[in-house]
C-alpha cells in the first residue's frame, strides 16, 4: 500500500511539473503520440541516454538537450532535441550529423532520413527521431509545428545555397562557423590533411571579420569524389587578404598538391586535392554565387514649370516693375518740387553752374534757362 501511494504521488508531481517542462522543451503530445509516463503496453527506451557535448556543439553554442519517449498504443518513439543559440549554429550541428546517402524527407525543408532515423532542423532546434517509420508524416509535421512557436526565426546562412547541386552526394553538406566545425567536416569527407587549415581560414562567429565555410562532396564520374570548399568573408577586401595568405601555404606543402584557391568578390573556392584541373574548373564554374555592382549615378528631375505658369510669372513681374517705376517717378517728382521750394536755385535749376557745348550751327546762342 505504501509503495502504491509513493508511486501515485510521484506520478502526480510529475504530471504537475510537466507543463512547465514542456513549454521549454519537447511537447506533451503531437498527433496521436503522447509522452510516456506509465503505460505498461508501451515499451520506452530502457536506459536514460547521455549525450555529451561535442566540440562542434560547444562551438555552435549548445544550450540544452531534451529527450523523451512517446507512445501511440503499443508503438513507441524516442526523440532527442538539441537547442542552440541561433539558426546558423543549429545548422552547423545539423550538417555535422548528416551521413552520406541520407535521403531528403517531406517532413520539413531541412530533414533527412537514414534507415530508421529522422534527422531534422527547425529554427535553432535540431531533432533526432528514432523509429520514425512508426509515425506518419502528418504526426511528424505536427511535432515540427508544435516547436515552431519556440524556435528561432532568423534565416539560415546564405552560403548553403552556393554549393552546386549537380553531382552533389546527399548527406555530405557541411557548414562550419568555426575551426572545430571545419576540422570535423574535413575529416568526415575523407580529407583529413586539410583539417590543418582550420586555424588558417579565419573562421569563427565571434569577430565581425571572420568567415564561414561550406563543404560538399561530388561524384566525378570516375568512381571517385571531389570535395568543394567555399569560404565566405564579410567583405571582398578580407577575402583578398585571405587569398594571399592561403596561396603560398597551399604551394609549400606536398599534401596540398593540385589544390588552388580562387576569389570571386567575397567568396573563396577550393577543390581539395582534385582528380584533374578540369574537374576543379568545372566545379568552380557551377558555383551558385553571383555578384552585382550597384552604381548610384546623380539624377536630375525635370522641374521646368508649364508655359501658363511662365507667362503668368512674366506678366506679374512686368506689372510689378511698372508699378515700381511709376511710384519711383512720383516720389522723385515730389522730392524735386520740395527741393525747389525749400532751396530755390541751389539744388535744381542752377543756371550758373550749367554749361553747354555749342556747335554754333546757327546764330542764336543757347540759353541754359530755356531748359527749365
Amino acid at each position: 500500500m505504501r509503495k502504491t501511494s509513493i508511486a501515485l504521488l510521484a506520478i502526480t508531481l510529475f504530471s504537475i511539473a510537466s507543463p512547465a517542462w514542456a513549454d521549454r522543451g519537447l511537447p506533451d503530445h503531437f498527433g496521436s503520440w503522447k509522452r510516456y509516463i506509465s503505460d505498461p503496453s508501451c515499451a520506452p527506451h530502457p536506459d536514460k541516454l547521455v549525450f555529451p557535448q561535442t566540440d562542434v556543439g560547444k562551438e555552435a553554442g549548445q544550450k540544452q538537450v531534451y529527450e523523451e519517449d512517446y507512445c501511440s498504443g503499443k508503438k513507441s518513439l524516442f526523440i532527442v532535441m538539441w537547442e542552440f543559440r541561433d539558426s546558423s549554429s543549429a545548422y552547423e550541428y545539423y550538417t555535422a550529423g548528416l551521413n552520406p546517402g541520407m535521403l531528403p524527407s517531406l517532413v520539413g525543408n531541412n530533414a533527412a532520413v537514414d534507415k530508421d532515423r529522422l534527422w531534422m532542423l527547425t529554427g535553432n532546434l535540431v531533432l533526432r527521431v528514432d523509429s520514425q517509420k512508426l509515425a506518419s508524416e502528418e504526426d511528424l509535421r505536427a511535432l515540427v509545428k508544435s516547436l515552431e512557436g519556440h524556435a528561432d526565426k532568423t534565416p539560415l546562412p546564405d552560403i548553403r545555397a552556393f554549393l552546386p547541386s549537380n553531382g552533389l552526394v546527399q548527406g555530405t553538406q557541411r557548414y562550419a562557423l568555426g575551426p572545430d566545425g571545419y576540422e570535423a567536416a574535413a575529416k568526415s569527407l575523407d580529407r583529413p590533411a586539410y583539417a590543418a587549415l582550420a586555424s588558417e581560414l579565419s573562421l569563427g562567429p565571434k569577430s565581425a571579420s571572420d568567415g564561414e565555410a561550406m563543404l560538399g562532396s561530388y561524384n566525378n564520374g570516375r568512381g571517385g569524389r571531389e570535395v568543394l570548399l567555399l569560404v565566405l568573408y564579410p567583405t571582398p577586401q578580407l577575402a583578398e587578404q585571405q587569398l594571399h595568405h592561403l596561396q603560398p601555404l597551399l604551394a609549400s606543402k606536398p599534401e596540398f598538391a593540385g589544390t588552388t584557391v580562387e576569389r570571386d568578390a567575397s567568396l573563396l573556392s577550393l577543390v581539395l586535392s582534385p582528380s584533374t584541373p578540369e574537374m576543379a574548373a568545372r566545379l568552380r564554374k557551377a558555383i551558385k554565387y553571383d555578384t552585382a555592382i550597384t552604381w548610384n549615378e546623380p539624377a536630375t528631375t525635370y522641374t521646368d514649370p508649364p508655359w501658363l505658369m511662365v507667362l503668368k510669372t512674366i506678366f506679374v513681374a512686368s506689372f510689378a516693375f511698372c508699378v515700381f517705376a511709376g511710384v519711383a517717378g512720383v516720389l522723385f517728382g515730389v522730392f524735386r518740387l520740395l527741393m525747389k521750394r525749400l532751396f530755390p536755385g541751389k539744388v535744381f535749376d542752377r543756371t550758373k553752374s550749367v554749361e553747354l557745348l555749342q556747335l554754333g550751327l546757327n546764330s542764336k546762342p543757347v540759353n541754359p534757362d530755356d531748359f527749365y
